[in-house]
């Protein structure tokens, strides 16, 4: 008799995993052949500089420019933004949400990878529009193994052009971990954010 109702609880046990794990999967499956579009940079600040108030590299003032060269030097850039945005899930999955627990991202400019970092901040996404805010450690590629601060301030002047002729081709990827059912689950490969 015990032996009977040890293998029907185990069954029991299988089954509710199983139902877990096909609901896990529909899931990372609908965010994974979502398409993202970034609607809008509401706001970004690098260590405390409105990023988007800068057009040319001369509308830093020099506390900027000793700011930010100090934080490159000592490799503590931080980044703060809010974004406007779009997901829009597979036809019948709309009615999801999912929680990225952590978010790596990564700018490349003209298809070089330019700066990335890591979100470690909990956020919601939905069907629909998303206003997220990040913030972020900063990490810069390198020249001759330093990160350059010229590269910085053409990287930060970037999001505020508005000429698009002038403008390099900016990507932004991110690689989420979601939370599923049962544990979080990073996607295996970066997703294009189309702007």
């Amino acid at each position: 008799m015990l032996k009977r109702s040890f293998f029907q609880f185990s069954l029991f046990m299988v089954l509710v995993l199983l139902g877990f794990s096909c609901s896990t999967k529909k899931d990372v499956d609908a965010f994974r052949e979502a398409k993202y579009n970034l609607v809008g940079i509401n706001e970004i600040h690098l260590n405390g500089i409105d990023l988007l108030s800068k057009k040319r590299p001369e509308d830093f003032s020099f506390s900027d420019a000793a700011i930010l060269f100090s934080a490159v030097s000592e490799n503590k850039l931080a980044a703060s933004s809010k974004l406007a945005l779009d997901v829009k899930l597979p036809e019948g999955t709309q009615e999801r949400s999912m929680t990225v627990t952590q978010l790596k991202w990564q700018v490349l400019v003209n298809g070089t990878n330019t700066a990335q970092g890591i979100v470690n901040e909990p956020v919601e996404l939905h069907n629909g529009l998303n206003t997220i805010s990040l913030n972020s450690p900063v990490t810069l590629t390198t020249e001759n193994g330093r990160p350059s601060i010229s590269h910085l301030m053409r990287l930060a002047t970037l999001f505020a052009q508005a000429d698009a002729a002038d403008k390099p081709k900016i990507t932004l990827q991110i690689k989420p971990t979601i939370q599923t059912s049962v544990g979080p689950f990073e996607l295996p490969a970066f997703i294009n954010i189309k702007d």
